[in-house]
């Protein structure tokens, strides 16, 4: 793999039904500070069906989720690990994929959805995290990227403070 492909990465989970919400870098991006990051945060249903559809995609793109004895990379396995609520990061030939769940300061998708924009990300039409909450996460997160995004995020929102 020469490097991530995150727009195929997001078409695949889009494609396949998965209900998520994307957070983090490139939510930051579609907001309007342009930054790099290195994988694909995203908020989740916390339904069997869609933890399924997200394992589904894993495999298909030859993805894994190293656990600390063990290397899951089956669909049945990496749902199960999803189940449990908790972050699961899962490697695919695509890029890395962040299930942000289980956090402090991170709501559930239930809370995200509603408030949630449709935008263009990586040419792929899918749901963002609202301003308030995206800063709200970030606040929340404060590690140094998280402070850098919240500032940046601040000075070109400033007009809706």
């Amino acid at each position: 793999m020469s490097g991530p492909a995150f727009d195929q990465l997001l078409r695949q989970l889009s494609d396949a039904g998965v209900r998520f919400v994307l957070v983090g870098g490139l939510a930051v991006n579609a907001w309007g500070v342009v930054r790099g990051t290195k994988d694909v945060d995203i908020v989740v249903a916390a339904e069997l069906e869609n933890f399924e559809r997200i394992a589904r995609v894993a495999v298909a793109l030859h993805g894994h989720v190293q656990g600390p004895d063990v290397l899951l990379s089956s669909e049945s396995s990496i749902a199960a690990r999803l189940s449990q609520g908790e972050q699961v990061v899962i490697e695919t030939e695509l890029g890395r994929l962040d299930i942000v769940q289980g956090l402090d300061g991170v709501p559930a998708y239930e809370e995200l959805r509603p408030k949630a924009i449709e935008a263009d990300v990586l040419g792929v039409t899918i749901p963002v995290s609202g301003l308030e909450d995206l800063r709200a996460m970030k606040r929340a997160a404060g590690g140094t990227r998280d402070l850098a995004d919240l500032e940046d995020l601040e000075a070109a929102h400033s007009e809706n403070q």
